[in-house]
Formats: structure tokens, C-alpha cells, sequence
């Protein structure tokens, strides 16, 4: 084992237990709250499993395969193509990308269209929301299946393309899947929110401003989730294309830092909510230390703060002729916009 190994291993060993550690918490945060599961926080939920394949196949690929008596011939093929070679892990990386690119497109119709019932996520968009990044994902990233292949004479598993084109057409795709369009989309999109949240004259009434408050925590979030993923991803990026144009001999320390990066961006995720959201800070001590007297001196407060603002938006309402209302459910979650027959709080 060379230093370098060593040295990598143990680095990508840490993200490797931070990355699982921190998502599944993520997962049992959206799971167990009843105030958490909001179409923001199931996509947030579905980012999480992403990350967390890979932690798994990633921690495969560069700590467990390089000192692996690997098999060979037609056995070592298909371990590198579905285990050792880390392909569902790079299927999981992509399902992120595309995850923050949905949760873009949410925040976009939330907070431009709110009123709007075709811009409203239900649970049957949400799913398909979710089928759809998966599969966009395989069709991109499981070409993988298809070329990985164990070299013998390196002792690696590697990409076989039967012409270099295909290789270099591949190498270059990656730049617009994982990088021009995505950040593209969601550079637009989230310019035209923060304009509308942050510089735009908006209500007075109370329930507004609480609205408004609520909107840019939740933008602030994801937007901060978003600049993680550009600040790792784009140097991986870089990374490969200049590898691609001769610009630089790639060797193994430039993969190893090119995938660290991505690495790195799954296991932060859950960090980010946390200095993010108080409710996602609250949520995971509440996974560590659920009894009464936590609930009581966490929860209790907020649940006052919303049954606060509650009952000036009812008073205000028995001076106005509309019949709509909206309801704050929690920090970390939505607003509901419904009648007032309809009106309830959700229990924490």
C-alpha cells in the first residue's frame, strides 16, 4: 500500500461515515415528523439516498477495490461493473444533480405562481418527480454497466470503449449533464426567486410577512445546497475536460481529487441543512434525545410563535370578506392555502 493510498483511504473512509451518518439521519428527520414531510423536504429526503449510495459504492471504489484480491475474467467484469467500479455510485451522484434541479423548479413555481394549482407538488408529482430523476440518471450514468471492465495488468477496474470516440463524446457530455445545463437552469431559476423574494415590494399583513420569511428560509437552504454542489462539481468537471483536451496528463491523484469532490458534496448535504434550518438542527437532536422534557423546551416555543401568528391572521380575517386562509405549518415545512373549515395545525 503506497502513502498515497493511505492517504486518500483514510480521507474518503471520513466522508464515507459522515456521508451515511448525516443522510440517514436526513431520512429519519423527514420519516418521523409529521411537520416535515412537505414536498421541499421529500426531495431533500430523496437527495439523501442518493448521497448515501454514494458513500457506499464510492468508499467501494477507492478504499476496499484497491487492496481487493479482485477475481478475474468474466467474474471480475461484472463485479467491476456492478460493485467494485463504483458505477451505481456515479448513477446516485448524477440523481443528485437532477435532485437539486427539481427542487429549483419547485422553489420556482412556490414562490412565482403560488397561487397557481398546476405549479402545486402533490404526492403523485412528487413520485414522478423522483421516477424520473432515477431514471434520467441511469440512462446517463449506467452506461457505466455497459464498458467498466477489470484490466488485469493495472489491477483496476476501467472503461473499455470500443472506439476512442465514444470516449471523448462521453467525456464531453459530462460537462453539460453535470455542469452547463444543470447550473444553467438553476441559476436562471433562482435569480428570478431571490429578485422576487428579496427586492420586490411585497404585503404588510402579518401572515404575509410570516410567509415571506418562511420562503427565503427555504430558498436560502437549497440555494446554499446548490452552491456546494457548484463548488465541487465544477473543478471535477475541469478536471476531466482538460484531461480530455491534452491540456493535462491526467494520473491518479487527479482522479482521486475529481472524485473526492463529489464525494465530499454527499456527505456535506446534511451539514448544510443544519446550519441552515434551526428545524432540521432541532429535528436531529430530536432523533438523539426524543424525551418529554427535550419536546417540551425545543418544540414549545415554535409551536407558540405559529399559534401566535395563527390567531392574528384570524382576527384579521373577521374584518376581511375573503375566505382564504393560510395556515404556517412549522419553519422547516409549507404553507397550506385552503378554507377556513379546513384549518388545522400539525402536531409535533
Amino acid at each position: 500500500m503506497t502513502q498515497l493510498y493511505l492517504s486518500f483511504a483514510v480521507i474518503f473512509a471520513l466522508m464515507g461515515i459522515a456521508g451515511l451518518f448525516g443522510n440517514t439521519l436526513v431520512i429519519l428527520v423527514v420519516i418521523k415528523n409529521k411537520s416535515m414531510k412537505t414536498p421541499v423536504n421529500y426531495m431533500l429526503l430523496n437527495l439523501a439516498i442518493a448521497d448515501i449510495l454514494v458513500a457506499i459504492f464510492f468508499g467501494i471504489q477507492f478504499i476496499v477495490t484497491p487492496v481487493l484480491d479482485h477475481p478475474r475474467r468474466t467474474t471480475g467484469d461484472l463485479l467491476c461493473k456492478f460493485i467494485t467500479g463504483g458505477v451505481p455510485g456515479w448513477i446516485g451522484a448524477v440523481t443528485s444533480i437532477f435532485s437539486l434541479v427539481a427542487i429549483a423548479i419547485e422553489r420556482y413555481f412556490a414562490v412565482m405562481f403560488p397561487h397557481s394549482i398546476r405549479g402545486k407538488l402533490t404526492s403523485t408529482k412528487v413520485i414522478m418527480f423522483v421516477m424520473t430523476r432515477w431514471f434520467l440518471a441511469f440512462l446517463w450514468a449506467g452506461v457505466g454497466f455497459f464498458i467498466t471492465v477489470y484490466n488485469q495488468e493495472i489491477n483496476a477496474c476501467v472503461h473499455n470503449w470500443s472506439k476512442e470516440i465514444y470516449a471523448n463524446l462521453y467525456t464531453v457530455g459530462w460537462l453539460f449533464v453535470a455542469g452547463i445545463v444543470p447550473l444553467s437552469i438553476m441559476g436562471i431559476l433562482y435569480s428570478r426567486v431571490v429578485y422576487r423574494l428579496w427586492f420586490t415590494e411585497q404585503e404588510n399583513e402579518a401572515t404575509q410577512i410570516a410567509l415571506l420569511r418562511h420562503r427565503r428560509r427555504v430558498t436560502q437552504l437549497v440555494i446554499a445546497v446548490t452552491i456546494v454542489y457548484a463548488l465541487c462539481w465544477i473543478p471535477e468537471l475541469i478536471i476531466y475536460f482538460l484531461g480530455f483536451t491534452g491540456a493535462m496528463k491526467l494520473t491518479q491523484i487527479h482522479f482521486n481529487i475529481a472524485s473526492g469532490l463529489v464525494f465530499f458534496n454527499s456527505a456535506v448535504n446534511p451539514v448544510v441543512y443544519s446550519l441552515q434550518s434551526s428545524t432540521f438542527r432541532r429535528h436531529y437532536w430530536g432523533l438523539f434525545f426524543s424525551g418529554r422534557n427535550y419536546r417540551s423546551n425545543q418544540i414549545m416555543p415554535k409551536t407558540l410563535e405559529r399559534q401566535s401568528t395563527a390567531v392574528i391572521y384570524l382576527r384579521a380575517q373577521k374584518e376581511s370578506a375573503n375566505t382564504k386562509r393560510i395556515v404556517p405549518l412549522s419553519e422547516g415545512s409549507d404553507y397550506n392555502v385552503g378554507e377556513p373549515s379546513e384549518m388545522k395545525r400539525d402536531s409535533q
